[in-house]
Order: C-alpha cells, then structure tokens, then sequence
C-alpha cells in the first residue's frame, strides 16, 4: 500500500515501482510484518489462493506460474497430517508463489487438544521455518462451529505466542457474519476479539483477515463502502496488522451450475476497492486445487488479479 512521500524520496519509489513491475509483481510501500526473520517478505498487495489439496502439484504450480502476478498460495495443513506430507508442496510452491501456512482449519477445530496444538504448530515450525512466508494462527475463530470459545481462545494464544517467539509473521481469520450468524451465542468478529483475543496478541499480529462466503449469507454482497467502514473498525482493534480477505469462493468446487456465480465472485472480490493505507487484498479463493482445472474459472480468477493489481496501481 503506498504512502505519499516527497522530494527526492517519490522519485525513488517511481523507479522500484517502474522496476517492480516490470518483473510482474505490483510495489508497494508499507512496512510488511514487523516479524518478518529471515522469511521472505510479501509485497502488498497479497493476490492470494487456498491449496486445500496438494496431490496434484505440478499442474497446480504451472498455473501459479501463469497468473499475472505473483501469487500467495495458502495450504490447508490438514490436522491429520504430519509435516513431512507438506515438505513436496512447500519445495514446489516457493518458486512460483509466496507461501501461507493454515495451521488449523475451522473444521478441524475441535479435532485437536490445545496442548496437542501447541505441539503441531512447533514441530511445522521446525519443519518449515523459513520456508512458509505467513503463518495463520487460526481460521473462522469466532464460528460456532469451532467449539467453546475459551478453548478456540487458547489455541490461537498459544500458537501466535510459538510463531511470534520464533519471529515469523503471524495471520488471524475472523468469519464475517453480519446478518447471517448462527444467532447471538455466534459471536461477530467485532465482539469475539473483544472478549476471547488478548490486547497483546492484537498488537502483535501481522494480518487480521476476513473470511466470507456469500452463498452462506443469503447472496448478500457488501459494497465496497460498507467493506471499508468495518475494515476501519477492526483497525481500531488491531492497529499495527495487515488488513484483508483471508477466504472467499463458494461452498463446493465449481460446476456448470454454478460457474456463473464463482466467476461473479471472483472478479467483483480481487477488484474490490478499499481505499485504507493498512489494506492488503489477499481473498485466498478457496477451492483453487480444484477450480484452476475449469479454464473459464481460472481466467475469471486471472482477470481478478489484474483488477487488483491495476487498483493499486490507480491509488
């Protein structure tokens, strides 16, 4: 995201971005994760896509390699699975895209014991180091599907205190459900972080994420106003992170049926403008190991990093 500057210092960021762009990734000035290592660093805007199935490799890293600008894949790091099962996927992804590691997926919530969670993110840690560019802590925390709060609560702690303590960026995913939660006991993300993140832990997360999925929500398709008055509010919770989309698409890989409205999503979502110096983009579609097979589907998502790209661009 840029800042204005003057004098001297414009010019010079008019040439790294002439020069950045020239090798196919957007420039952007803010100052990335505070806890970057010796991790690579991930220029904003992020384009992101979720791998949630990592068999099929080298078709999926030809496509990431023929997106438009360097992409950020997110893998689902299933909580049955030990490191080892990644180590192909890492190595092969790094090359073509920035690397996101989902450690624990809103479904698999309450399939592990805080005590056992602490001892996964530690052992991926050591695994992957500094390999995975961006660790999410937790995903959809505040669903009512992920079991009793306090324990969702000690999860995330307990893994943003193993990556901050290592020194690696750390990413938090909130389920946007205004207007289309579970009831009152399904807390909003305004009212979970309030209640179930600790002040220290929002001063110290890198990105504070947003996932969303319209068919859950009635179709309902926030403007671009509305997405940036709550990513306003949420900076008020989180001050120093990285704002954005940590997971959007539809609830099934795409079909003939439902091609139409996936490419309507995909689009409208990676061209969204929200004009805030702290917006990162990201949106992460979803089923991207099975969707960038549909050629239409693939495109629409090649015409959403583009829209991104040139509304950075424009800003």
């Amino acid at each position: 995201m840029t800042r204005t500057q003057t004098g001297l210092v414009v010019a010079l960021a008019s040439v790294l971005a002439a020069v950045t762009l020239l090798a196919g990734v957007t420039a952007c000035a803010h100052p990335g994760p505070r806890n970057a290592g010796t991790a690579r660093p991930v220029p904003g805007p992020i384009y992101g896509v979720t791998v949630d199935d990592v068999t099929e490799l080298r078709p999926i890293t030809a496509s990431l390699r023929h997106l438009p600008v360097k992409p950020t894949t997110r893998i689902y790091l299933d909580v049955k699975r030990p490191p080892a099962y990644y180590a192909a996927a890492v190595r092969a992804l790094r090359p073509v895209s920035y690397v996101m590691g989902e450690l624990l997926d809103s479904s698999d919530e309450t399939h592990i014991s805080v005590r056992a969670y602490d001892a996964r993110v530690k052992s991926y840690l050591a695994a992957f180091r500094d390999k995975i560019d961006i660790w999410e802590i937790g995903n959809e925390v505040n669903g009512n599907w992920t079991g009793p709060y306090p324990t969702v609560r000690a999860k995330l702690v307990t893994a943003y205190r193993d990556v901050a303590g290592a020194g690696k960026p750390t990413a938090l995913t909130l389920y946007y459900n205004i207007g289309c939660g579970d009831g009152p006991a399904e807390l909003d993300p305004v009212a979970f972080t309030r209640r179930y993140v600790p002040r220290a832990v929002r001063d110290g997360l890198d990105y504070v994420l947003l996932s969303y999925y319209e068919d859950s929500c009635g179709g309902v398709r926030p403007s671009a106003a509305a997405w940036t008055a709550y990513f306003q509010r949420l900076h008020t919770l989180y001050p120093h992170a990285l704002l954005g989309f940590g997971e959007i698409g539809i609830t099934d890989p795409v079909t003939a049926r439902t091609l139409g409205p996936a490419e309507s999503l995909a689009r409208h979502y990676y061209g969204l403008t929200v004009k805030l110096p702290y917006y990162i983009g990201g949106y992460f579609w979803w089923y991207y190991a099975e969707d960038y097979s549909c050629r239409p589907m693939w495109r629409a998502l090649r015409q959403g990093f583009q829209a991104e790209a040139s509304n950075r661009r424009r800003r």
